[in-house]
């Protein structure tokens, strides 16, 4: 069964957005910065936001929805079901040590599956 993890927005200003969604309530967990982006994971409670402001690149507004998965076999299968196989996905670890992998929806918004914690 999968859960909703996170969503992740594209921002102009990283420390306005932040400055604003803290004032929503929200915690800042971590800050990153990469070469083609920086971004921050925030917390409310049990839910969690991320924020990325991309360098040089005009993004959607969602950037990712993820969701945890618990049950690989079960996570490959809705891949599958939408025409990946398990070799062509690019399983990675990230920032924050979770494995996950992408894929798209038909209006190519990306959905990432992450392993819960």
């Amino acid at each position: 069964m999968l859960e909703f993890d996170h969503i992740a927005l594209t921002v102009i200003d990283l420390e306005d957005s932040i400055s604003f969604y803290k004032f929503m309530g929200y915690k800042v967990e971590k800050v990153f910065e990469e070469e083609d982006y920086r971004w921050a994971s925030l917390s409310l409670g049990d839910t969690s936001l991320e924020l990325f402001q991309i360098k040089n690149k005009k993004c959607p507004k969602i950037y990712h929805i993820a969701y945890n998965f618990t049950d690989e076999k079960e996570a490959i299968s809705i891949a599958k079901s939408l025409g990946y196989e398990k070799e062509d996905l690019d399983i990675f670890y990230g920032d924050l040590n979770r494995e996950s992998f992408f894929l798209e929806d038909k209006d190519n918004i990306s959905i990432q599956l992450i392993r819960k914690k």
